[in-house]
């Protein structure tokens, strides 16, 4: 019975999706009209369906959805027994009866405001993850359109650069390097779920796109006639992120004002033509979120040709959208985790912040937030948490769950190698191993000396900091300090040698000030260029050593650490059919490019001597076709090698002038 009840299911909102489907989206640009409104008595699809029809059109079932396996149950008590729900928009029994009998589509947006997702994100992208784990269908959208519009929630200013005429230029890049990001991501996330013990088969698909490709074939009017009609200025005066900016001195600009419906056509969109039922976003997307589900509700309750159904009941209760926010990471202070407050040095991405410097970070979390935070960012059962913080208690300075956080976080977002990397380069550096032997271990790696791939475990080369050489080398060590950042002042650095803090050095030698001053030689180095400097028991410099013709390329490699890092990855041959064909394209064209360009210099090259050889014989001096060719070679030799073969010295005529057309014959 429940199969059969499954089955109907899914085919009626198959029947709605077709139903609903807005025709500007899949249509010819040149062929597109403002049929997006439901409100008419005539279906896109037929006019109506006789009762036989209808019953064997849901029973049957259709599309893509009719062969989905049964999802894994539970997935908003997982959700909610991990800290992840907050408001939710609809009615939570039915919705967790239809989670638990049925696959459903959800999604999540990210704008493309920067090249990378932060720490903040993954409190929205979890919650999908485990959505996916449960056998549901996810949809990453990039929000290319929207970023160029500007979200106003969570902030008492407009962003900066909106104003800027290279920003669509930017946040199309911005919106590339993202996909790329969240690809790779899930697939990590993926290979850590089967060694977590997930079921890959059971799995549900993944879907990454952006609103640009709905958006950008949607003109003014049709949005106006779609959203602007259904929009009440009472009900979007009232959100929180529109009253609390008409507050500010700044006020709100009418794009910002505007955005709240433009996300809501995303889901409108994604809704009538992927049958998205849940939308998932921050606490401060709440009214981003009922914005969009009250334009579905309006849209659907609007279409007459419903009512005229056999069924009319069921294809509404198909309709029903759905929202969930998931509370904001804050930091220590209160704020809002983001690209411009307390996330702007936490990315994702490894070409912006180092996997070794996120572990320290993790390590380094106090003890009070550590529950919460394994059950945000990690797929550990919650008994296992629990387990770890009995330990977490009864050992606090062994900080067992700061270790499984930063592991079990690296190891999903950047894999198991990195994740082991970062958990020996830590034992080696300040000594924090649970390995019997591991402190022993650690103090024969120091006798023999760090070496540059030691170093490469904490960070890649353009994080290191550069400094000029011969400032340094045979010079007090405090002016190293202050060139590396380490200290502001001379005074606070011969300040921190005094107290006995710095190490340096391949062997991580512990220095001390005293009377004499320490200078710093060439033994103090880890293969000639780099010097290392460790601070305490957990902070690390590295800097590089430079020269005056090299300084300059150090420093712009520090301050764009993504495109240098991109630039030296070495080049991967194309995969795939298609690049295989696009490459050879490409090579081709190059050829047949540079053949013409070499064509047109030989004729023009050709087209002198011949005037110089006209000229020569109407003056009496007669050049002979051997002397005429060679002419031409050393010519053309020239014009291949102009800087690098000398000129051969040809006896010519010199003219002044020459008529270029025939003379006419006598």
């Amino acid at each position: 019975m429940e199969a059969t009840t499954s089955i109907r299911f899914r085919n009626a909102l198959v029947f709605l999706r077709h139903q609903l489907r807005s025709t500007y989206a899949c249509r010819p640009r040149h062929q597109q009209q403002c049929r997006t409104n439901v409100n008419t008595t005539e279906s896109p699809v037929r006019k109506n369906f006789s009762k036989d029809v209808m019953s064997k059109f849901i029973n049957q079932g259709i599309g893509d959805m009719k062969n989905i396996a049964h999802p894994i149950p539970g997935l908003l008590e997982t959700l909610e027994g991990r800290g992840f729900l907050g408001q939710f928009h609809g009615n939570r029994d039915e919705f967790t009866k239809l989670t638990n009998g049925e696959v459903i589509h959800i999604y999540a947006g990210a704008d493309a405001t920067a090249s990378s997702l932060h720490i903040g994100h993954l409190m929205v992208l979890m919650p999908m993850i485990h959505a996916m784990l449960h056998g549901h269908r996810i949809s990453l959208i990039i929000g290319i359109a929207t970023a160029r519009i500007g979200d106003p929630s969570g902030r008492l200013t407009e962003r900066t650069g909106m104003k800027d005429r290279s920003l669509g230029e930017r946040t199309f890049r911005h919106g590339t390097d993202i996909t790329r990001q969240i690809s790779s991501l899930l697939k990590s996330v993926i290979n850590h779920a089967r060694e977590r013990g997930y079921d890959e088969t059971k799995m549900g698909r993944r879907h990454i796109t952006s609103n640009l490709q709905w958006h950008r074939n949607v003109g003014i009017i049709d949005f106006m006639q779609i959203v602007g009609h259904r929009a009440r200025i009472g009900e979007m005066m009232l959100r929180k992120s529109v009253s609390e900016r008409l507050k500010s001195d700044e006020g709100l600009s009418f794009s910002e004002f505007s955005y709240q419906l433009i996300q809501a056509m995303d889901y409108w969109h994604l809704f009538s033509n992927l049958g998205v039922r849940l939308q998932i976003g921050g606490s401060d997307q709440w009214g981003n979120i009922t914005a969009g589900c009250d334009l579905i509700n309006k849209l659907v309750n609007e279409a007459g040709w419903i009512d005229e159904q056999p069924t009319p009941s069921l294809i509404k209760n198909m309709a029903k959208p759905y929202g969930l926010t998931v509370p904001l990471l804050t930091t220590s202070t209160g704020e809002k985790f983001s690209k411009s407050t307390g996330a702007g040095n936490i990315w994702i991405s490894a070409n912006k912040t180092p996997p070794f410097s996120l572990y320290q970070y993790l390590l380094n979390r106090p003890d009070d937030i550590m529950e919460q935070w394994l059950k945000y960012f990690t797929l550990l059962p919650i008994d296992t948490i629990n387990e770890i913080m009995v330990e977490q208690n009864e050992h606090p300075e062994r900080r067992p769950a700061q270790k499984k956080l930063a592991y079990e976080l690296i190891h999903l977002l950047h894999g198991p190698r990195i994740a082991n990397r970062c958990v020996q380069t830590t034992a080696t550096f300040f000594g924090q191993t649970d390995e019997p032997d591991g402190l022993k271990k650690r103090d024969a790696k120091l006798q023999l000396g760090l070496t540059k791939s030691d170093v490469e475990g904490i960070s890649a080369r353009p994080f290191w900091e550069p400094i000029l050489r011969d400032d340094v080398i045979g010079s007090p060590l405090e002016k190293a300090l202050v060139a590396g950042g380490v200290a502001p002042s001379n005074s606070q650095a011969r300040t921190l040698l005094k107290s006995g803090a710095v190490s340096i050095g391949p062997h991580l030698r512990q220095v001390k000030l005293a009377d004499e001053k320490i200078l710093l030689t060439e033994e103090d180095l880890i293969s000639e260029k780099i010097l290392l400097i460790k601070i305490g028991k957990n902070k690390l410099h590295v800097m590089r050593l430079e020269t005056e013709e090299t300084i300059e390329r150090a420093r712009m490699e520090r301050k764009n650490p993504e495109e240098t890092l991109e630039g030296e990855d070495p080049k991967i041959g194309p995969k795939t059919p298609l690049q295989r064909r696009t490459l050879r394209r490409r090579e081709k064209k190059a050829a047949v490019t540079a053949k013409r360009l070499k064509k047109g210099e030989e004729k023009k090259v050709s087209r002198n001597l011949e005037i110089e050889k006209l000229s020569g014989s109407i003056r009496g001096q007669a050049t002979s076709q051997p002397e005429f060719n060679t002419l031409l070679r050393d010519a053309l030799d020239r014009a291949e090698h102009k800087d690098s073969k000398p000129r051969i010295a040809v006896d010519r005529v010199e003219f002044t002038g020459i008529r270029m057309n025939k003379p006419k014959a006598k």
